[in-house]
């Protein structure tokens, strides 16, 4: 089969996604939350509560990862890594957890909109990056062994991938 041109639809039953990656059917899942803060110095204050609701999920299995970042500073980012939505749930009653995200409203609270400048939302992670996936401390071939092979597939250029298209 033919790549298709670029203002063709992609197939999910192409090997590969759009953007290179390997496809993958996955339960894990990454829950990415994005905080802006009326003050600079909340960031100390926020990054502190991360670093102790990480500590407490410790004891929710599931956990792969979970990073804190900073785009500015008015704004952060809690970025995690999660095995499966049983995983999220079960970190969802962690009481260290619970108290974080109710004391965030005050400090992400914007008059002008009447409302916290808060957003999250989960994404599924459906492809993996045939080169690049080295991050230490998150080990996605063991998560993912059933279907290694796939990504393993990928990155040999230049051969069919499960009979549906050439790479190159």
């Amino acid at each position: 089969m033919q790549k298709p041109r670029r203002d063709q639809f992609w197939p999910d039953e192409f090997a590969l996604s759009g953007a290179g990656f390997a496809r993958m059917d996955s339960t894990i899942s990454c829950v990415l939350t994005r905080f802006r803060l009326r003050s600079c110095w909340s960031l100390i204050g926020f990054y502190l509560t991360f670093r102790r609701v990480r500590r407490a999920a410790g004891d929710v299995g599931g956990l792969l990862k979970a990073i804190f970042l900073v785009e500015d500073l008015h704004t952060c980012y809690t970025l995690s890594l999660w095995t499966d939505d049983r995983a999220i749930v079960d970190f969802g009653r962690v009481r260290a957890h619970i108290d974080a995200a109710n004391s965030a409203f005050g400090p992400a609270y914007r008059k002008d909109l009447n409302r916290p400048e808060i957003w999250s939302a989960q994404f599924r992670l459906w492809a993996v990056s045939c080169h690049n996936l080295n991050w230490e401390g998150v080990d996605l071939r063991t998560e993912l062994a059933d279907q290694w092979s796939r990504r393993e597939e990928a990155t040999r250029v230049g051969i069919p991938l499960q009979g549906r298209f050439h790479v190159g």
